[in-house]
């Protein structure tokens, strides 16, 4: 298993590649959990970066009415 230090990307900049993977996977419908690991960042910076992109972030999966996950 690798360790991750999540202290080695704190400060990272965001660069046009890295703002359109994160465009890609949220509009394959990733979730933020899924997104931030994948990108090694935090959920927090993930969803600060959407925002300011204005990707809309979704957190859990979306439930049917019914209430089964869809």
């Amino acid at each position: 298993m690798i360790h991750f230090d999540k202290r080695a990307r704190h400060g990272a900049r965001w660069d046009e590649a890295a703002d359109e993977e994160l465009r890609r996977r949220f509009a394959e419908g990733q979730l933020l959990p899924e997104v931030a690991r994948a990108m090694n960042r935090s959920q927090e910076a993930v969803r600060t970066r959407a925002n300011v992109l204005h990707i809309p972030v979704r957190s859990t999966p979306r439930r049917r009415e019914d209430g089964a996950a869809a």
